[in-house]
């Protein structure tokens, strides 16, 4: 009889087995990945394009218009779109990041007829109509002055720009003025430049018939965007560390951030960096959560990631903790960086972190659209699959003196960034 007292001995896999995705060419050479799998009749259709925030000096015009261009195409409104995509259970999402935007159709196997000439009209005839621009700036003003009040708002984009500087796109800080300088005119020009000529990739993932399949490359073709592999490549200042205080009165609370600027994932610390970080600040029962909330109860959060572009990355730790316990909280967050520079980390400790990094991959890979995200990490920064099975060997294998040597190459304190927002 099984002994429920007494919990059951970890395994980690011995084998991760993460199934391939089909390629094939479109007429205009860009490469469609399809993930063919999972047991629901549907569809998720992902266009890549060049035109993240780095492909624009303006702060909002790329955010913008991966905004705008579903609100309004060719002879339907934005509330005309979204009454036939909801009548076949369809829906759109669009998201821009720092070196791609994506537009997103998700619909069901049924009704894929129905739904990919409304995927067609979005991307082929926007209107970027003047009311919806207006509406989006006017929202966009609102939301900033809401966010200028909020410390850790302002301790996020004065971080960025400490970092990146006032020349790289990333850098640029947002003011309420930029938002009258967005118009149709600019949005079309930026549309035509970085949607009809850098079509990046076509990913499929879902249950698909060989009809299907051929109807989206077909359709695809049809948009006769043109495809584009240069990645954006811009001169980064090289930036001497510094502190930032900036000053927000009458505020409770105190934000910060810490942290510099790193590497892309095909640096050779990328794994080693990551399973540090993960010990750091990357889960629940990271060191700076066990420290700075669970023993000295300054914050109800605190964390640390590693933030990977194309082109490079950046480290950060953030959190929020009371004005009056600032100091303190500063005092052990480099207490913890000190510590994994000094000492080794105990075999329980790295145990427990490889079992959770082993089950969070798991869980990445499980499920057909989940498994798509996987392949489009892999194909946009031209890695390949071993990507992953090196990360899943280099877990199984690190050692804490491996996490000590990265500890001290990468989180020495002079090398560090601190911004604090705050009373």
């Amino acid at each position: 009889m099984i002994n429920r007292n007494t919990s059951p001995n970890l395994v980690p896999p011995t084998k991760i087995n993460i199934p391939d995705a089909v390629f094939s060419t479109l007429k205009n050479n860009a490469p469609m990945l399809i993930i063919n799998s999972g047991t629901q009749e549907v569809i998720k259709i992902d266009l890549i394009f060049e035109a993240g925030s780095t492909y624009s000096s303006h702060p909002i015009i790329a955010t913008g218009c991966n905004r705008l261009i579903e609100e309004g195409s060719g002879q339907y409104s934005s509330a005309e779109i979204s009454e036939m995509l909801d009548q076949y259970g369809a829906y759109f999402i669009t998201e821009s990041g720092n070196d791609f935007a994506t537009i997103s159709l998700y619909t069901t196997g049924k009704f894929i007829h129905q739904t990919l000439p409304v995927l067609k009209t979005i991307l082929t005839e926007p209107t970027f109509s003047q009311e919806e621009i207006d509406t989006y700036s006017m929202q966009g003003k609102q939301r900033l002055a809401v966010n200028m009040n909020k410390v850790d708002f302002l301790a996020r984009r004065n971080f960025l720009n400490a970092l990146y500087g006032d020349n790289h796109p990333l850098g640029i800080i947002t003011e309420v003025s930029d938002f009258d300088k967005l118009n149709k005119e600019s949005l079309l020009k930026f549309y035509d430049k970085n949607y009809r000529n850098k079509l990046r990739a076509v990913v499929v993932a879902g249950k698909l018939s060989t009809v299907q399949e051929e109807e989206i490359k077909q359709l695809i073709n049809g948009l006769n965007f043109q495809y584009s592999n240069a990645n954006y490549e811009t001169n980064i200042d090289t930036l001497n560390p510094k502190n930032l205080y900036i000053s927000k009165k009458d505020s409770v609370q105190a934000a910060i951030r810490i942290g510099k600027k790193m590497f892309n994932r095909k640096h050779e610390d990328y794994f080693d960096f990551t399973i540090l970080n993960t010990i750091l600040g990357g889960y629940f029962g990271s060191r700076l959560m066990s420290n700075i909330r669970e023993d000295k109860g300054f914050t109800y959060g605190i964390g640390s990631g590693l933030a990977t572009d194309i082109n490079d990355g950046y480290f950060f730790i953030s959190t929020e903790v009371g004005a009056s316990v600032l100091n303190e909280a500063l005092k052990e967050i480099y207490f913890e960086l000190e510590r994994l520079q000094n000492d080794l980390v105990p075999d329980e400790e790295l145990s427990l972190v490889k079992n959770y990094l082993f089950g969070s991959f798991q869980r990445s890979i499980d499920g057909v659209f989940a498994l798509s995200e996987r392949h489009k990490t892999l194909h946009l920064n031209n890695l390949t699959k071993d990507h992953y099975l090196e990360y899943i060997e280099r877990l199984k294998n690190i050692s804490s003196e491996d996490i000590r040597r990265c500890a001290q190459k990468h989180l020495v304190k002079n090398t560090l960034c601190e911004v604090v927002a705050g009373p």
